[in-house]
């Protein structure tokens, strides 16, 4: 294993300065006979798919710089990959019968950005202020008004558009609309899991949920904007006597918005 290590990182340097050079990867076509290998400056942490009939292999015990995309046909897609140094890189996967590339070099160059660690998180906590889920953008909600629930509060509406279950991770689509005629400043925005109800305390049980990621979480949402973010969570299922509570703050200031679905 550590030769394999030593051999990619000698590949990545001889093929370093081509790098640059190249075209942005913005499609990568792929088949389910051969693997498509993608060879990246840091380790990957993190890669996912925005679809089962793709799928992206790499050690997620033993850090290594490189992952093999394979695809079924008819398939179109997104890959995205976040590496060890911080980068989030993203590509789309389009099936083909005939595969002309089998391998990638990609460097910081084809980065869509960084992304940043979650105040006082460690570990796999990350917040984007620029990687994007397009993988979710073409997913129906449960409503006509495009939200599984919703909440107002002094001219600031939170609202849960979607739920989406991805593997071991559950993708929550959160909005907030300000037309309070004050800049709302975002603090912390929690996701409870609710058993029971107050009435009956001794069966009431609230369960917090920790996300791993943050996408597109803002600091500040100007007054007349709307602004949307993912909370990426562990994988959760609610029973029938379980609901969902989102609790979102005012960073400074007094406001506070509970919504339960």
């Amino acid at each position: 294993m550590k030769t394999l290590n030593v051999i990619i990182a000698v590949m990545l340097m001889a093929y370093g300065h081509t790098v640059s050079g190249q075209k942005a990867l913005d499609t990568i076509r792929a088949n389910s006979q051969m693997n498509v290998a993608l060879f990246f400056s840091s380790p990957i942490k993190q890669a996912i798919t925005g679809n089962t009939k793709a799928i992206f292999t790499y050690n997620r015990e033993e850090a290594q710089y490189f992952g093999l995309l394979q695809s079924t046909a008819n398939t179109i897609t997104n890959l995205l990959v976040v590496t060890m140094d911080g980068q989030a890189y993203e590509f789309k996967v389009a099936y083909r019968e005939n595969v002309a590339q089998t391998h990638f070099f990609v460097d910081k160059a084809h980065s869509i950005g960084p992304v940043q660690q979650l105040p006082g998180k460690k570990g796999d906590s990350l917040a984007s202020h620029t990687a994007r889920f397009p993988l979710l953008s073409g997913l129906p909600s449960s409503d006509g008004n495009g939200a599984l629930a919703s909440v107002r509060r002094k001219g600031i509406r939170l609202r849960l558009k979607r739920l989406v279950y991805r593997n071991a991770q559950v993708f929550m689509v959160v909005e907030v609309r300000n037309r309070s005629g004050i800049d709302f400043e975002v603090g912390t925005l929690e996701a409870l899991r609710i058993n029971g109800s107050l009435k009956r305390r001794s069966s009431y049980q609230e369960t917090k949920l920790e996300p791993h990621y943050i996408f597109e979480r803002p600091k500040i949402i100007k007054t007349g904007t709307s602004q949307g973010f993912v909370l990426v969570l562990p994988k959760f299922i609610l029973s029938p006597k379980e609901h969902l509570r989102l609790i979102l703050l005012e960073s400074r200031g007094s406001r506070r918005l509970e919504l339960n679905y």
